[in-house]
């Protein structure tokens, strides 16, 4: 086994960790190693791994709590902490939720409480396409002109999935009424700390509709133009995928996105668990 480091993906952001064993069964101290350094590169590139369903449950939870995810239509059987991802089908149903992801966005970014981070497993990949772009927030946020920073001071976003739901799933059936009620608008900070490290990252995606404190166009606006702003290629690393490769994000301080592949022609199978968060902190703008 090479020694544990952690190789660049990026100038700024993202790291792949080498050294690590295949199942991610490791000590105390090799394990507070990778923790460190996904805390400090926002995005963890595993390659090469098999892990059992098992191994990648026990390898999240140490990470902290896991979040289930509801309906639990597309979670492994056997194994509620496990989302599967994908148009992969056996016996002709649909196992895996279908064309998850499409647009930037932060896991749970809709919701009170967002997920803290998510680790996504490729267990079977398209051979071309199907990329995942991920965005560094944080170096967004450093990069932001003055002036926007002053713009965005104190405000908060509104997250619609009643509003937004039909225009980012199409192709799923309209939320229910019971749905509809679970889900309620939710409100977060846009200059955002990050609880552990301190840091200050932009959060702003999909799911956001409007500003406190701006009338709806003005609103608007501003959101379109800090999502066009975040999604500039300086930020951005993407990701192709091979099997046995695994991603380890965090939700606080990076953006991710799907992309599309030829379903006809392939079939992807992705295996995620996925992080229970906490209320998104206020930065402080100086």
């Amino acid at each position: 086994m090479p020694a544990l480091e952690f190789r660049p993906l990026t100038p700024t952001f993202g790291a792949e960790a080498i050294g690590v064993p295949p199942t991610l069964e490791m000590d105390d101290a090799t394990f507070a190693a990778v923790e460190a350094a996904w805390l400090r590169h926002g995005i963890l590139l595993f390659r090469g791994l098999d892990m059992t369903p098992e191994q990648h449950i026990a390898f999240t939870r140490r990470l902290g709590p896991l979040h289930i995810m509801h309906p639990l239509h597309f979670n492994l059987p056997g194994y509620p902490e496990v989302l599967v991802i994908g148009n992969a089908q056996e016996g002709g149903k649909a196992i895996g939720l279908p064309r998850a992801g499409m647009g930037f966005h932060s896991d749970g970014e809709d919701k009170a409480i967002p997920n803290a981070g998510s680790f996504l497993y490729g267990v079977q990949v398209p051979d071309e396409e199907g990329d995942t772009l991920f965005a560094d927030m944080l170096g967004a946020w450093d990069a932001l002109p003055a002036e926007l920073k002053q713009k965005v001071a104190g405000r908060r976003a509104c997250y619609s999935r009643l509003r937004l739901h039909h225009v980012h799933y199409p192709h799923l059936p309209a939320l229910t009424e019971e749905q509809k009620k679970e889900r309620p608008d939710v409100w977060h900070p846009i200059a955002r700390r990050h609880p552990v490290t301190g840091r200050t990252s932009l959060f702003i995606g999909r799911w956001a509709c409007e500003v406190e404190g701006m009338d709806k166009e003005e609103g608007e606006a501003l959101i379109k133009e800090l999502i066009a702003f975040s999604q500039q290629p300086r930020f951005i690393y993407r990701h192709h995928w091979l099997k046995g490769d695994a991603v380890l994000w965090d939700n606080r301080c990076t953006q991710h996105c799907a992309t599309g592949f030829d379903e006809a022609k392939y079939t992807r199978r992705m295996q995620r668990t996925t992080l229970e968060g906490s209320v998104p902190l206020l930065a402080e703008v100086a």
